[in-house]
């Protein structure tokens, strides 16, 4: 400690070193920043000292507390905000991991997206006539990294569905859409890049983001819209390199993004040359979907596409357009993530989307969204939130006197399972008062309508 006294000195967090540590200073400081945050001690929002103030306190070279404030960037944990210093991440408590309860547990899970079991009975029925056809003990060899051309036709197909053109040098195939994002983000940027998103945004992408060591930032929206100024300052000011949208029901909140937005949004990154990441996991609920920012932004987006929601969560697929610049390296960071998609998987999607198949499953899982999208407004008529007639999820506004982990808790001791805001908050954002409730369950509907119930009376009470 130094001579000047630090005792009665105002800061938000006063470290103790442990003089027989046998780590380096700067993890044991990391360290003990994250042990602080998980004990709640150092709340979310909470601004931390300036760094060489920490290093005069501590009696340390400013470049340890740097180190130890780049780790615990890394981790999540903080995250700067330009000109206003560094703060505990909003999330940096919060589990992003959207863990399924055990079914044995009888919760009603309105948590989790999980499409409707039933419909995957026209899935197995393909599968069991593939099952006899002589050669069908090959499907169960590795599968190629090469494409067929019937394997082309049907991403072809696929991506039809969006109104998005595409050739054999765009297109890839990936064991579902969260390796497609991992490998994106692996290929196009580096560790300790910035790509900016909304404030709420996929838990999955932070998980990835986290162990890459990407850094998320906040979009400081106008009106709660993006505008080309919004884009501008996230390159120059907060100097990010990317982006990433989920511009059909984003998760959580549910909100479209208009047609002009999709080109403002294309022509800033053609013009700028910023690569951004369009995930379109939800765009097959409409049943005319909006065109993709990707299909205005040629040479800049990366489009991915997953079976999982509207075909059958099983088949682990999707399907990625690229830009033919970042081909190569995408197509190497799948490979080392995967080697390829299981052939039997890759068959029976090229069967069912060029047999027409799909169509009809499609069909049945929008009607039973439509049906749950209106017993949700009927029951919950009187509660503030965001969704439409088509939309999976529901963003519902809590009351003022409870926060949205604290809710999330109350219902599940109610045997009920909803995600709070905590989870999807990017950075140093204040959390929403909000939770997501997903629409699409595995609960057949009286159940469904009994968790809306419980839901109801816990908005009520």
């Amino acid at each position: 400690m130094p001579v000047n006294s630090f005792d009665n000195y105002p800061m938000s967090w006063k470290p103790v070193l442990d003089s027989n540590t046998k780590k380096p200073i700067y993890i044991y400081l990391a360290d003990t920043l994250e042990a602080d945050i998980l004990s709640g001690k150092l709340t979310p929002g909470t601004k931390l000292p300036p760094q060489r103030e920490l290093a005069d306190y501590l009696d340390i070279n400013l470049s340890t507390v740097t180190r130890a404030f780049k780790l615990c960037e890394q981790r999540g944990l903080i995250c700067s905000v330009v000109g206003n210093g560094t703060y505990i991440s909003s999330d940096a408590a919060s589990n992003s991991m959207l863990m399924l309860n055990n079914p044995n547990q009888n919760i009603i899970e309105m948590g989790a997206i999980l499409p409707n079991a039933e419909f995957n009975k026209l899935v197995s029925s393909y599968l069991q006539v593939m099952s006899t056809e002589p050669d069908f003990y090959k499907l169960l060899q590795y599968g190629t990294i090469e494409y067929d051309d019937l394997q082309i036709q049907a991403a072809k197909k696929w991506l039809s569905y969006f109104s998005l053109t595409s050739s054999r040098e765009h297109i890839l195939y990936s064991t579902g859409s969260q390796n497609a994002i991992f490998a994106t983000l692996a290929a196009v940027f580096q560790s300790g890049d910035r790509i900016a998103t909304m404030p709420t945004t996929y838990p999955g992408l932070k998980v990835a983001a986290k162990i890459l060591g990407i850094h998320l930032v906040p979009l400081h929206l106008e009106n709660g819209e993006i505008t080309e100024a919004v884009l501008q300052y996230a390159c120059k000011i907060q100097n990010v390199k990317g982006f990433y949208f989920i511009p059909d029901f984003h998760n959580p909140t549910s909100e479209l993004l208009s047609v002009n937005t999709r080109k403002q949004i294309a022509s800033f990154c053609e013009k700028e040359k910023i690569p951004f990441i369009e995930d379109a996991i939800y765009s097959l609920f409409m049943p005319e979907p909006l065109p993709p920012i990707s299909s205005f932004a040629p040479n800049q987006g990366i489009f991915i596409s997953s079976t999982s929601k509207t075909l059958a969560p099983g088949l682990r697929l999707a399907i990625v357009h690229c830009p033919a610049t970042v081909y190569p390296a995408l197509k190497e960071s799948l490979y080392g993530m995967q080697i390829a998609p299981p052939a039997l998987l890759m068959q029976l999607f090229t069967r069912i989307i060029l047999s027409g198949r799909f169509e009809e499953i499609r069909r049945l899982r929008i009607k039973d969204l439509e049906e749950r999208n209106r017993l949700f407004d009927e029951i919950l008529k009187d509660c503030e939130n965001t969704g439409d007639f088509h939309s999976p999820i529901r963003w519902v506004t809590l009351p003022e006197h409870i926060a949205p982990a604290q809710f999330e808790a109350m219902a599940l001791s109610e045997n009920l399972q909803v995600y709070s805001a905590d989870r999807f908050t990017v950075g140093s954002e204040s959390v929403p008062n909000a939770i997501r409730v997903s629409l699409i369950s595995t609960q057949q509907i009286e159940v469904y309508k009994e968790g809306l119930d419980i839901l109801k009376k816990l908005l009520n009470s």
